[in-house]
């Protein structure tokens, strides 16, 4: 973008200095000794070439034509140098506004980073306690499979009123197992 906005600056510089030439007409000098008023060098009758040499010997307060616009090279260098300056800062407004977005999707990154580590760690944490309780629910779940054997046994011999009770203890248990398996 720096060089983009680097390249407009001297195109424009370059365009404004091209508008503004005309080395066929050097200063002449009056017949008193004196100078006579400023030349105007007319930059539409020259190649870019012929303006940039004729450019470099003209002094500071030379008028350049261009367009029917009149400009000293003084005038000329100033407002290239402005140009150049609001060039250079757009650019340095675009590395900074470049810079924000940067560092707020680094920011965005890390957060979405952090809550899938924070998710991952409690699936995590959450296995290990299933598999940490296992062994107490394996131990209970053969309390119950050997009380329902035990039941099993008795009701094979039992009176109608113990059966009764056999069934709802049998009931009880299989209850029990079922919250287990949860």
């Amino acid at each position: 973008m720096v060089g983009k906005i680097a390249i407009a600056g001297l195109t424009t510089v370059g365009f404004v200095l091209g508008l503004v030439a005309d080395a066929a007409n050097p200063p002449s000098a009056v017949a008193g000794g004196g100078v006579s008023a400023p030349q105007v060098l007319k930059s539409d009758a020259l190649t870019k070439q012929q303006f940039d040499q004729q450019l470099k010997r003209l002094p500071d307060n030379a008028v350049i034509e261009s367009k029917g616009q009149k400009m000293t090279k003084a005038q000329i260098r100033a407002l290239a140098a402005q140009k150049g300056q609001q060039n250079q800062a757009r650019a340095q407004t675009g590395l900074n506004q470049a810079g924000v977005a940067f560092e707020q999707r680094r920011s965005q990154l890390e957060q979405q980073h952090q809550a899938k580590l924070q998710a991952d760690g409690a699936k995590a944490m959450a296995e290990f306690t299933r598999l940490s309780l296992a062994p107490a629910v394996s131990a209970q779940r053969e309390v119950i499979q050997q009380e329902a054997a035990q039941l099993f046994q008795r009701s094979k011999t039992a009176s109608p009123a113990e059966q009764a009770q056999i069934e709802q203890r049998a009931a009880q248990l299989l209850q029990q197992l079922q919250q287990l398996g949860r």
